[in-house]
């Protein structure tokens, strides 16, 4: 941003446009225009927060949670949480992570359940990948494990790592979704490529030990347990060594 355009913003700002409060102290936030400042961000965040707007609530939130610009405190960050958490999700999945850490309480038994439903439900796939496991864990029947799958599977479809992983072992595994092996395959090709070791690890299993559909290819099972070897997945390392030998 300009110089020129910064003086406009840090004037409508002062006037007490509430959309310019919030934009300064993002700019402050991010050394956008002006020389980074994490103090003077978190003030107009403040100044817009206070005034009600939910996205500078959000941010709020998460600059008390972080100590950016401001002394850390969780009780505060989950006020700011809650406040927005009915219009922003984000927001809401802020205050369902605190809780689930212990680092604040449920305002009510079932809250982070809710919360995360809230945030799910509201696309964000952090939030669907969290609700689906929390589903998966507690499921007992398997019309439950195939709703947490759905969950998981908007997850891994946005590209989320963690959830291409984890459907990639439900289809291995058969739990929440039919046993597939080329499905697996595919998922732990997704997750693997954005570096998710757990999953370069089963990809190499796949490709070493092969199976219909999947053909056997020892160079490309090691290639992939020396990636996750260099992250130091034990396993991994043991595979790559057995191969070598």
């Amino acid at each position: 941003m300009t110089s020129p355009e910064i003086s406009a913003l840090i004037d409508q700002a002062n006037a007490g446009v509430v959309d310019a409060q919030y934009q300064l102290g993002v700019h402050y936030a991010e050394g956008d225009g002006v020389a980074r400042d994490a103090v003077a961000a978190a003030r107009w965040v403040t100044t817009a927060a206070m005034h009600g707007l939910v996205q500078a609530q959000c941010t709020l939130g998460l600059f008390y949670a972080t100590g950016a610009g401001v002394a850390q405190d969780y009780s505060v960050a989950s006020t700011w949480f809650r406040q927005a958490a009915p219009q922003e999700p984000r927001a809401a999945f802020n205050l369902a992570l605190l809780q689930q850490a212990s680092l604040v309480p449920e305002a009510h038994p079932g809250e982070i359940a809710e919360l995360l439903r809230a945030a799910a439900a509201g696309g964000i796939p952090e939030a669907q990948f969290n609700l689906g496991v929390e589903l998966l864990v507690a499921a007992d029947s398997p019309a439950g494990k195939e709703a947490a799958a759905e969950w998981i599977f908007a997850a891994a479809r946005s590209g989320l790592a963690d959830a291409q992983y984890q459907l990639g072992l439900m289809f291995d595994t058969a739990e929440g979704v039919g046993h597939d092996q080329l499905l697996a395959v595919e998922w732990y090709t997704l997750a693997a490529a954005q570096g998710h070791v757990s999953a370069q690890y089963n990809l190499g299993l796949h490709y070493e030990l092969g199976h219909e559909g999947l053909e056997r290819d020892l160079a490309r099972a090691a290639e992939l347990y020396r990636e996750a070897a260099a992250a130091g997945h034990e396993k991994a390392i043991d595979s790559l060594i057995a191969l070598a030998g």
